[in-house]
């Protein structure tokens, strides 16, 4: 019996000395990265290069140089057969690597027959077409004497088969219909796509993140089954006297936007919309106010930072094994989320921001929120480390050499720390 007793006496010293020894270290995470290239081929924008009497006439001196300048590769649009102006346009963008979308709605793209001719007109800078746009919010719409949820499954079935069907265009991925309100996704039911397209907008009194896992995925399960999502509108207007948000608080939402999607699995998400369609001083019309630039052509806020987070995380297209980090963080982590990438050359990027409001809509005033402190512990061995802060600039705010643990302070705006691994 002593022996036993003794026995017990030595495992239970053990046991608390391992336990004691867990508790002198913060247990670490060891997470796979994804590829910066993946992240930013995630990021799109809206234009509307066809509305000639609007700001995006200004094709060669705005439109174009803008478009450039932010780095993105993907937009979405929309165009007629007979507007050959603004397929040379789509054609021209294709040039300097910037591929479409093409909205193909009945009240523009009369028939799936005339939706192949317009696809075909722009090969090559056509990458996916869409299906009608919003029809539940237009009851008075009709598709061949149909309405919502019928003329709108009826010409999408139509779409599908008549794209698949020519070979020039038979590549091309087919996008859901859109609905404005999810829960009119179950009136359409599945339709015939190869994406679920969601119009998924926060709305100014919600962070970025809100409703799209209780909401808009599901509605985009209840369209397309499981095949990959694209939230082809999404975004925040800066209309303030009607619910809209600053254009500071736009300049930390859109950023966020853009990571919290990617970390749902959303193959790829249009911020709408690059300019601001119209002057509108009294901010109070809210589809003159979506742009990442201001009517006059100068980039708000929220264009430089997420051209700063483009230039910081762009890559080249070489193929390479992604890496895991094994990293801890150590504080009150609540709110804190985070997007772990990795470039070719192995340098790692923890991408981290507090998900929470940064702007109340009833009282028009944003809303100063402190940093987070946190200590991120390093068991991967890195050689160089530096932080960044892109809605500011592109250059480090901080660099240090072989750390272990590095004090940082979150704040409600993503917050880049590259770590370069030992050699």
């Amino acid at each position: 019996m002593n022996r036993y007793l003794l026995l017990l006496l030595i495992f239970c010293t053990a046991l608390f000395a391992c336990r004691a020894s867990i508790g002198l270290s913060e247990p670490t995470l060891l997470e796979k990265a994804y590829s910066t290239n993946n992240f930013i081929d995630s990021i799109g924008v809206a234009v509307h290069l066809d509305y000639q009497d609007t700001v995006y006439s200004r094709y060669d001196d705005i439109i174009k140089p803008r478009l450039q300048e932010l780095g993105i590769r993907h937009i979405r649009g929309s165009v007629r057969l007979k507007d050959l102006e603004t397929q040379q346009k789509f054609l021209d963008l294709a040039t300097i690597g910037i591929k479409s979308t093409l909205v193909m709605d009945p009240r523009r793209v009369s028939s799936p027959v005339k939706a192949v001719k317009i696809a075909k007109a722009v090969t090559g800078s056509v990458e996916a077409v869409e299906g009608a746009n919003e029809w539940d919010l237009h009851s008075e719409l009709e598709y061949q004497g149909k309405n919502f949820p019928q003329g709108v499954r009826k010409f999408q079935d139509e779409l599908y088969a008549a794209i698949k069907k020519e070979p020039v265009t038979a590549n091309l991925a087919v996008l859901s219909p859109s609905v404005a309100k999810a829960n009119k996704a179950s009136e359409l039911g599945e339709v015939a796509c190869d994406r679920a397209a969601i119009h998924s907008y926060p709305g100014g009194h919600k962070v970025p993140s809100s409703g799209l896992e209780d909401t808009w995925i599901p509605a985009a399960r209840t369209l397309c089954e499981y095949k990959p999502i694209v939230a082809t509108e999404s975004g925040y207007h800066n209309a303030i006297n009607i619910y809209g948000i600053s254009e500071k608080a736009a300049a930390k939402y859109l950023p966020r936007m853009f990571l919290e999607y990617f970390n749902r699995g959303i193959a790829r998400t249009y911020s709408y919309e690059l300019i601001d369609l119209k002057p509108n001083p009294a901010a109070d019309e809210p589809e003159f106010n979506y742009g990442l630039l201001r009517n006059d052509g100068s980039p708000k806020p929220a264009f430089t930072a997420i051209k700063n987070a483009i230039a910081l995380l762009k890559d080249t297209d070489e193929s390479f094994t992604l890496q895991f980090l094994n990293y801890a963080l150590k504080g009150n982590t609540n709110n804190v989320h985070h997007t772990l990438l990795q470039k070719h050359n192995g340098t790692f990027y923890l991408i981290l921001w507090q998900e929470v409001l940064s702007y109340n809509v009833k009282k028009k005033t944003d809303i100063l929120i402190s940093d987070r402190p946190l200590t991120l512990i390093i068991k991967t061995p890195i050689s160089r480390a530096a932080i960044y802060q892109p809605i500011n600039s592109m250059n480090a705010i901080a660099q240090y050499t072989n750390p272990k643990t590095l004090e940082i302070n979150v704040p409600d705006y993503p917050l880049a720390i590259a770590l370069v691994p030992a050699k």
